[in-house]
């Protein structure tokens, strides 16, 4: 029975496995046309950044490449060119007594060394980025991972709020509320929540929320994944045991001795 067990145990530890393939497609943000940190409209190879109403026609979300935010800057669609506080920062043309420079912790690149989300949470500016996702089953579980963090934009006088909005379908799920001072950066988070899919078919977007408007309250966004929720091995071994004590229980009945009557 023992060997049985193991064996049942691990193969379902397998089937696990297998079905934890990512669904995201370009997670990292690494495929993508543009050559420099710019506002994205659909350059980003498989998400699609919202139009709006707002000041360039679409949100306000950049692709950022590594050591760039706080040192060569971040371009939008109406041609401004602006940077967040880091160790890269230095005094700016027209701000004499300015400067981005903050050692606030800031490496300049994602977790992973490569490219990442800048996406502006004022709502006179913020615009979801989003993907559809193929390949679900309606009614199962799916966690959504990816790293995030904090940052302070150029001429920011003051600390700001920032959290995403995460939505699967028509889910909509939070992540915590960051409080980032002045100059300051986060630092980067890792953050997971769980969706019931809707269809075989939806899509999955972030949305930056934060405040104050007028100041903007920026977040980052890196190596967003989706994948079948699974239980945990212990889940398994728990499950397993109980199936081996009522299959030991069966079979003490089945041998016991009858009795005469």
């Amino acid at each position: 029975m023992k060997k049985y067990l193991i064996g049942a145990v691990a193969m379902m530890l397998v089937s696990g496995a297998a079905s934890a393939q990512n669904l995201v497609k370009n997670g990292g943000f690494e495929a993508t046309t543009l050559k420099s940190s710019q506002q994205f409209t659909t350059q980003v190879t498989d998400w699609t950044n919202a139009a709006t109403a707002g000041y360039t026609g679409f949100g306000y979300n950049f692709l950022v490449t590594p050591n760039s935010a706080d040192s060569t800057g971040f371009r939008s669609l109406g041609n401004n060119l602006d940077y967040i506080y880091g160790p890269q920062g230095k005094a700016r043309p027209g701000y004499p007594a300015g400067s981005n420079f903050s050692a606030n912790g800031f490496t300049g690149t994602s977790p992973t060394g490569g490219n990442f989300i800048l996406a502006d949470g004022d709502t006179n500016f913020h615009g979801a980025i989003s993907q559809t996702i193929g390949g679900l089953t309606a009614g199962n579980t799916y966690t959504v991972t990816f790293d995030w963090a904090g940052t302070t934009w150029f001429t920011t006088p003051g600390e700001t709020t920032q959290r995403f909005d995460v939505s699967l379908g028509n889910i909509v799920k939070q992540t915590e509320t960051l409080v980032t001072p002045a100059k300051g950066f986060s630092g980067w988070k890792q953050a997971s929540l769980d969706f019931v899919a809707g269809g075989t078919s939806q899509t999955l977007s972030f949305l930056a929320q934060g405040t104050p408007n007028g100041l903007p309250p920026s977040l980052l966004l890196d190596n967003v994944s989706l994948t079948a929720a699974v239980p945990e091995p212990g889940t398994w071994m728990t499950m397993m045991l109980g199936f081996g004590v009522v299959g030991a229980a069966m079979r003490r009945r089945k041998t016991a001795t009858p009795q005469l009557v």
